[in-house]
């Protein structure tokens, strides 16, 4: 199997991987993951949750810098700029369609759509992971063990651990549509994980794919991403209704 050194690349090729994760940071401030205020991880911390250098995620908040996304200040954190006049401005430069698109569906069809889309992800990469990506995502795991109380950080883990299954089911299709999937409810999502024991909980959910993953059990790792899901679901839906106001 190719080797798979940074989880982005062969979807856009034509692109460089500053670019890339730039977009990547983009989307979590347009999904409001990140927000106005946040800190953000350290370059170190970003080059690890990325599988990229620091050298990458230097040129990437180069280019958040320039469109007003982040203040970075030497020798302080790097923080989120999004407010709404800073979001305003930054959209009518670059909409984002696709992610508008996807947000007008309702939270039922855009799971029924990842539950297709994420277990034919991992039957296909149970058969194709290799030991160097089973090492990645229990590198992955490792840190999420650390983020039970950094629900921004551990959500930047969570996304890198489903695009690396995904590029090692090796259909660049499934893998578009499991991206673009992900990207629905991400500030619902944000507010869930702030609970108590959820990113502890999805930890552990992650922890049976690995496993099945390991094992290369197709059928076990269907089993585990469907259960993953199912919770994921249960929360996001739960946490949607309890913020819609009543009649």
């Amino acid at each position: 199997m190719e080797k798979l050194a940074f989880a982005f690349e062969k979807t856009l090729e034509n692109k460089t991987k500053k670019e890339v994760l730039a977009e990547k940071l983009i989307e979590m401030i347009l999904t409001g993951l990140l927000r106005d205020g946040d800190v953000l991880p350290s370059e170190r911390e970003l080059a690890q949750l990325f599988g990229v250098s620091r050298e990458t995620v230097r040129g990437a908040l180069s280019q958040l810098t320039a469109h007003g996304l982040i203040s970075v200040s030497h020798g302080s954190k790097t923080r989120i700029r999004a407010s709404d006049a800073i979001l305003d401005r930054f959209r009518a430069t670059r909409p984002d369609e696709a992610l508008q698109e996807l947000n007008r569906f309702d939270i039922d069809s855009v799971f029924e759509s990842r539950i297709v889309v994420e277990a034919a992800i991992a039957r296909r990469a149970a058969m194709r992971i290799d030991a160097e990506g089973i090492a990645k995502l229990e590198r992955l795991l490792q840190a999420q063990s650390q983020l039970f109380d950094s629900p921004v950080h551990f959500q930047l883990s969570d996304q890198n651990f489903h695009k690396l299954i995904s590029e090692y089911a090796g259909n660049e299709i499934l893998l578009r549509y499991a991206e673009e999937l992900y990207a629905y409810g991400l500030n619902i999502r944000r507010q869930v994980m702030v609970e108590e024991g959820a990113i502890e909980r999805s930890y552990r959910e992650h922890g049976h794919i690995v496993e099945a993953l390991k094992r290369g059990d197709p059928d076990a790792s269907e089993r585990a991403m469907l259960a993953h899901l199912d919770s994921v679901y249960r929360t996001t839906k739960a946490k949607l209704n309890a913020t819609v106001p009543q009649a």
